[in-house]
């Protein structure tokens, strides 16, 4: 894939969290997200208990830049 901002090559790989990535409105105190009513679960988790939940994304070594695909 093409980095949009710089036109580098950019490297297939996944953000990965043991809890799961959510989409907040806001950035939130270190609480669990599912106390916030309004926060969008965008990770999958393949097989829970062995793989922790994570989300496809691509990131350009050149410009710092990480575009996530949920």
């Amino acid at each position: 894939m093409v980095c949009p901002y710089c036109g580098g090559e950019m490297e297939s790989g996944a953000l990965q969290s043991h809890y799961g990535i959510y989409w907040l409105p806001k950035r939130r105190k270190a609480e669990p997200p599912d106390l916030f009513g309004n926060a969008k679960l965008l990770s999958r988790q393949d097989a829970p208990l062995i793989t922790p939940p994570y989300i496809p994304a691509s990131r350009c070594t050149q410009c710092k830049k990480i575009i996530v695909e949920y």
